[in-house]
């Protein structure tokens, strides 16, 4: 809810370079930012739409251009605005999130939110609990260089702190679509892998540079997916949520997509390379502020 704060997700990339002194400096390329997302009033009252701003959380960076996402519906590539413009409902005791593309209309991918866990914040950051640092972004501060910390380790969280660890999984299956090679485009017009090649039969073997991999036609299945006729690998990508390329057929060409399957759980690898987690952690607001207040770069 607006009036609470909102919910807010990190993200960040630090690129950390050191002197021949020793001194830490943080490179201006870097990003530490929040989305964040609030709704005027509960979906009980029907059908909201989700306020989504992006800010950083560390002075000195500013929030990255982002590539909007663009999906294959019927047929047709709709194109996702960043930030996102979804909307938020109640389906029984679950929550659906709707995304909109830019003609905010067209719904491009839906979540339902299963699981909502609220943990408590309190005493110094350097102590939070261990799901926070592994699994959310807040752990990029907590990495020492030459005896540097990223942060002030004596600052304690704010009274009122905490954080939510969200269930969620994908409504219907889901096509993503991109560009198979150069060059790079952000609208509805993508670069196919080929313009000579019509038909999927005939597109195999095909080596793919986005996957390091060379797809043969047994590799998968052909079927028709989003209103075309698509390939679809029997083996998932090596992503956190499970993903599975797909090659369709469109205007006398080849193109690149992937499938997110009905039902499929969101995941997110945690730092260290471990096993994917179930769940997204969202901070309140007095965790954000917390945490603002703290970095000191």
């Amino acid at each position: 809810m607006a009036a609470n704060g909102g919910l807010h997700y990190l993200s960040g990339e630090l690129i950390v370079t050191t002197s021949s002194t020793g001194a830490v400096s943080i490179s201006p390329s870097s990003f530490f930012y929040s989305d964040n997302s609030s709704v005027p009033a509960s979906p009980a009252n029907g059908s909201q739409t989700v306020t989504v701003t992006m800010t950083s959380v560390a002075s000195t960076l500013s929030v990255p251009s982002l590539t909007p996402g663009r999906f294959l519906i019927n047929g047709t590539i709709y194109v996702r605005p960043a930030p996102d413009q979804p909307k938020v409902s109640y389906s029984g005791s679950n929550v659906l999130e709707s995304y909109l593309a830019t003609d905010g209309q067209t719904v491009d991918e839906s979540l339902l939110g299963t699981g909502y866990t609220t943990v408590p914040l309190s005493g110094l950051l350097s102590s939070a609990p261990s799901e926070l640092v592994t699994d959310n972004n807040f752990g990029l501060l907590t990495s020492t260089i030459n005896g540097q910390s990223l942060y002030n380790q004596q600052a304690s969280w704010q009274a009122g702190s905490a954080y939510m660890k969200v269930v969620r999984q994908v409504v219907g299956n889901t096509v993503g679509v991109g560009d198979c090679v150069a060059p790079e485009t952000t609208g509805t017009n993508i670069t196919p892998c080929s313009t000579t090649v019509s038909t999927l039969e005939n597109f195999f073997p095909y080596a793919s540079a986005l996957d390091g991999t060379t797809y043969q036609l047994a590799d998968g299945q052909i079927t028709t997916l989003a209103g075309v006729r698509a390939w679809v690998a029997n083996t998932a990508l090596s992503t956190a949520t499970p993903e599975y390329r797909v090659f369709y057929q469109s205007n006398g060409g080849i193109y690149a997509g992937y499938l997110i399957k009905d039902g499929t759980p969101l995941q997110i690898a945690p730092s260290g390379g471990a096993t994917p987690t179930n769940f997204y952690i969202f901070l309140n607001s007095a965790a954000l502020q917390s945490i603002k207040s703290a970095v000191n770069f």
